[in-house]
């Protein structure tokens, strides 16, 4: 895993590691805002300056989070390789690592590597495909837990979850038990539009948290795989990182 990246570490709940000349463009921006309200930050029309603040980011790796559930050996895997796109090979790796294991039975096993989200023919969850997703902010650890709360409870991501959580009782309930919550934080490089897509925007988050809006976060969806030098710590319950938000998962 990363030690200390050679390039600088902006963090969007840190201003204090914010470049100045991008500070300076996302102060201004909350300076015209004049929002009465700071949680109306995210409807501000700011999308013309998306492209500079990534000019103004370039050189810098942004911190992100991924939530995720992971087996102790899966941890290890995170740890040496890095964050791997979602794909069907990978979901079928992952089924037949946890088959040998023994922790489904040759049905289950069966069943879920024929029908998932990516097979045969993708659901609409299936957009997921070939990316991994991740938050900008912590903020969704402690303002908006509810959206990673299946993330953290269920084995084998989206993928997997939104077709047997609830339809499949019997795997869903296996699901539950297999492998621990697990929060990985990566070091992104977002000044390639073509590598990513944000959800709202790269500048409206910063400026959000600049107004003082706590909850201000984008969603980042990243087409490419994150080395392990850029994966800065994967925690769980029991680790300080993880247990500074008391509200997420613990089994």
């Amino acid at each position: 895993m990363s030690s200390s990246p050679a390039q600088p570490v902006v963090d969007v709940d840190d201003p204090t590691t914010w470049p100045a000349p991008f500070a300076d463009v996302v102060r201004r921006l909350a300076d015209d805002a004049h929002l009465d309200d700071v949680t109306l930050s995210v409807n501000l029309d700011l999308y013309d300056e998306e492209d500079q603040a990534r000019r103004l980011l370039s050189g810098c790796l942004v911190r992100a989070r991924h939530c995720t559930r992971l087996l102790d050996y899966e941890d290890d895997a995170v740890r040496a390789q890095g964050l791997r796109l979602l794909t069907v090979d990978l979901v079928n790796e992952r089924l037949d690592q946890a088959y040998e294991r023994g922790l489904f039975t040759a049905e289950e096993h069966t069943l879920i590597r024929e029908k998932n989200c990516l097979t045969p023919q993708p659901s609409r969850w299936g957009r997921r495909a070939d990316q991994v997703c991740f938050t900008l902010s912590e903020a969704a650890m402690v303002h908006n837990v509810d959206s990673g709360e299946r993330l953290l409870t269920f084995w084998g991501g989206e993928a997997i979850y939104w077709l047997y959580c609830e339809t499949h009782p019997e795997i869903g309930r296996k699901l539950r038990t297999m492998g621990r919550p697990t929060i990985v934080t990566a070091l992104l490089d977002l000044s390639d539009p073509g590598k990513h897509r944000i959800c709202k925007s790269l500048i409206n988050t910063f400026v959000g948290k600049a107004l003082g809006n706590e909850e201000a976060d984008a969603d980042v969806l990243y087409f490419e795989p994150v080395p392990p030098e850029r994966i800065e710590s994967v925690v769980h319950p029991g680790d300080p990182k993880y247990d500074r938000f008391p509200a997420l998962r613990r089994t």
